[in-house]
């Protein structure tokens, strides 16, 4: 009997969890923290009088620039997780239905093959393959097309939103899209933020929800986010993680 495996499908996004808080949120938090750089090497000092680019004179020029390449990194790694877990998706449910078939197959073969066809899918063709693979809409199409939109600026476009990637109704902004978790008090319909280390309203229940969010930028606005911002994008992340998972555990229509 055959046995497929749904954490193999999963695996990308615990991946990008572990990867972006060792490496990129610990690189904002210290842009956002640090006050100077730490002085040049002597052998950075030697590497920088023959290097033919020309380097950051400032401290701001030096940060914005490293900032720009960690977000870029951080975005990169969110589109490749979601991109290699769809294609999993695909694959996965593909052979599941031809096993409850009954057709007979190379199953290691056919999963090579499976894997060739998925990674030649466009994105939102992957998606809507994915949609119909599980019977039901992908719950954040919208929130991954404008974070992939926010990582083409800065891979394409010097960090700088063009206006092919507004998605707004005028066409004049880029809209991030997302979901993030929120922590709060609620004492009957009265909700109040909760916030480390300050005691909440009396009688009211500490509450963990979710709300919808959006992060706006300009056409010729440099994608700027902060240490907060992109947490809320892993965020959303989650919470996609959470609606392939579901789709996972349903029979193919």
């Amino acid at each position: 009997m055959t046995t497929l495996n749904p954490a193999y499908v999963l695996a990308p996004f615990h991946e990008l969890l572990t990867n972006c808080q060792a490496n990129v949120l610990v690189g904002l938090r210290l842009i956002e923290k640090i006050d100077e750089w730490p002085p040049a090497t002597s052998e950075e000092l030697s590497f920088f009088q023959i290097s033919f680019a020309l380097r950051p004179t400032t401290l701001a020029e030096s940060k914005t620039l490293f900032k720009r390449w960690l977000l870029l990194t951080g975005l990169g790694d969110i589109q490749k997780a979601v991109r290699v877990t769809l294609e999993r998706f695909f694959v996965l449910k593909s052979i599941q239905q031809a096993l409850e078939s009954g057709f007979e197959l190379n199953w290691e073969e056919r999963e090579a093959e499976l894997g060739a066809k998925a990674s030649k899918f466009h994105l939102p063709e992957l998606v809507k393959t994915v949609e119909t693979l599980s019977g039901e809409p992908f719950q954040f199409e919208e929130q991954i097309a404008s974070i992939n939109n926010a990582r083409n600026c800065l891979e394409h476009d010097h960090g700088i939103v063009a206006p092919k990637r507004c998605n707004n109704l005028e066409k004049n902004r880029l809209l991030i899209r997302g979901r993030r978790f929120k922590i709060f008090f609620k004492n009957r319909e009265i909700e109040t933020p909760a916030v480390l280390g300050r005691p909440g309203p009396e009688n009211a229940a500490l509450m963990l929800g979710a709300e919808d969010f959006v992060i706006e930028f300009s056409v010729k606005q440099a994608i700027d986010l902060s240490l907060n911002q992109f947490i809320d994008i892993l965020n959303t992340c989650i919470f996609l993680r959470a609606d392939i998972e579901t789709k996972l555990g349903k029979r193919i229509p």
